[in-house]
């Protein structure tokens, strides 16, 4: 199932995913859009929006805070344009969940790292 990005809370400027390529249980891949010159938080948050479809279509959160990033490395300057980025849970703990990402340009990476987040737990519907 490919998912809408319609689900995602952001909206422009900060919305960075365009387009939804693979949403899996444990990883996403999206196109994302960067009208600026990206900085390194930006290109995190895009990595974190991505992973909302993994953990609002296979698990049981909506959303979630951004609480930490490490391990970030940036291999070459970036430049506006459109990149694909692919997010990755790599641990969880309830609902703390550790990501890993790359941003590509083409087939080069062009950065990749960490991040935590803290997951919401999705309200039941009674």
């Amino acid at each position: 199932m490919i998912a809408d990005i319609e689900r995602l809370p952001h909206q422009a400027p900060i919305r960075f995913v365009t387009e939804v390529i693979k949403d899996g249980e444990n990883d996403a891949i999206s196109m994302v859009e960067f009208n600026e010159k990206p900085t390194l938080s930006s290109i995190v948050e895009s990595a974190a929006q991505n992973v909302i479809f993994i953990t609002s279509l296979y698990r049981v959160y909506d959303g979630g805070v951004l609480t930490g990033m490490k391990h970030i490395l940036l291999h070459q300057t970036l430049e506006k344009g459109i990149y694909r980025i692919e997010s990755k849970i790599s641990a969880q703990l309830d609902s703390f969940c550790i990501f890993t990402f790359q941003l590509f340009q083409n087939e080069k990476v062009m950065v990749e790292g960490e991040f935590n987040v803290v997951m919401k737990k999705r309200k039941s519907k009674i």
